[in-house]
């Protein structure tokens, strides 16, 4: 994935990103100002990396997500007040400041873990019964939304340093 979109409502910074951009192996594909112009852009592309702010002038970072295809995937730089706003976990989030070292690395990472996810084995119906198991019973008894119920278990996860599944199990006590 070499291919970047830039999607930002002031043109200056999507310049600014773009000039980041130049040299680094990353070929920015398109620019565009608002969710209606960047669909048309990635409409006959597979495998592009989107790179926006927090909102565009006719959506928000998670709008934009959700009519992206898959192949497509969507980087959001925001400010860090602005980062808790996202709810979608597929959506890799870079808070300002940022400069040319941070946004490359930040893109080298996020390519790498798109990669590995590309290898990793899906989980099986038994497991996603205990996921959801777990995130019912968050919801139920400690009145979470299935997103925070979501972000619970993959914080307490990374928090640990355990698998996912391990974490669900642990929160039923399995």
């Amino acid at each position: 994935m070499e291919r970047v979109v830039l999607a930002f409502s002031k043109a200056e910074t999507a310049d600014k990103i773009k000039i980041m951009l130049d040299g680094s192996g990353y070929e920015v594909y398109a620019v565009c100002r608002s969710k209606a112009e960047l669909l048309r852009a990635v409409a006959d592309t597979d495998e592009v990396l989107v790179i926006m702010g927090y909102k565009l002038p006719d959506a928000v970072a998670d709008d934009v997500f959700e009519d992206l295809r898959d192949g497509q995937k969507l980087m959001s730089i925001v400010k860090a007040e602005r980062q808790g706003e996202i709810y979608n976990q597929d959506i890799f989030v870079v808070t300002l400041p940022v400069n040319r070292q941070i946004l490359i690395n930040s893109i080298e990472t996020f390519v790498g873990i798109i990669e590995r996810q590309k290898h990793r084995k899906k989980r099986t119906a038994e497991e996603e019964k205990i996921i959801e198991s777990a995130k019912a019973y968050l919801m139920e008894n400690h009145l979470m939304t299935e997103e925070q119920a979501h972000r619970f278990i993959q914080k307490r996860s990374m928090d640990t340093g355990a698998k996912f599944i391990d974490t669900a199990k642990a929160i039923l006590n399995i």
